[in-house]
């Protein structure tokens, strides 16, 4: 048999309770209190903060530019040495020329005003010419030093000295007086002091020097 009831009802459930010889379970509810559905609204605005704008103005600079001293046409500045004070210029922009100094005013014209000079790029300076080695001196011919030799000692105002005397002041051998060539020299420069007119110490210091 199929008993059809309202689960809902109440009065229905307890009698079919009864029937059945059951207790009818206590109706659930259907539904949950209610939750609110609006909850409490945020306030919305935020404390504005104070805009504090920074300054945009920065201190501005002294503009300090190094005042150029003034110049004449011929780009010369004043100077008290050679220019008139106070400073006047001539018609032709030139400085007025002090009194008395006309040469140095006209000299510092010159070289304010001089062109130049002009340096050559590239070009090779020249370097000293070396010194030539010394050329020994030609050996002196024994037999025409000996000849010379003999006619001084002819001539009684040839020499002034014994031939002795001079052969020992300047170190001169008999021996290898023919073939040593400085001995040879010696001889020579003392007779070329002799017709110098130097005496016989003379002769000698110019021989051991030559």
């Amino acid at each position: 048999m199929q008993i059809t009831f309202d689960p809902h009802n109440v009065q229905e459930c307890a009698t079919i309770a009864r029937l059945l010889g059951t207790t009818a379970p206590a109706a659930q509810p259907d539904t949950a209190p209610a939750q609110p559905e609006t909850a409490p609204a945020q306030p919305e605005t935020v404390a504005a903060q104070p805009e504090t704008a920074q300054p945009e103005t920065v201190a501005a600079q002294p503009e300090t530019a190094t005042a150029q001293p003034e110049t004449d046409c011929h780009g010369m500045v004043h100077d008290d040495a050679i220019h008139s004070t106070p400073a006047s210029k001539n018609a032709d922009g030139s400085w007025r020329a002090k009194r008395g100094q006309k040469e140095a005013y006209e000299a510092a014209i010159a070289a304010a005003t001089a062109p130049p000079q002009a340096t050559p790029q590239g070009m090779p300076v020249p370097q000293p010419a070396s010194a030539a080695p010394a050329t020994p001196p030609a050996p002196i011919d024994y037999k025409t030093m000996a000849e010379r030799f003999m006619g001084k000692m002819a001539d009684p105002d040839g020499l002034p000295a014994e031939y002795e005397a001079i052969y020992t002041a300047l170190s001169i051998g008999y021996d290898d007086l023919e073939t040593n060539q400085t001995s040879i020299a010696r001889l020579s420069a003392y007779m070329d002091a002799v017709d110098n007119g130097d005496d016989h110490d003379g002769c000698v210091r110019h021989a051991m020097s030559a």
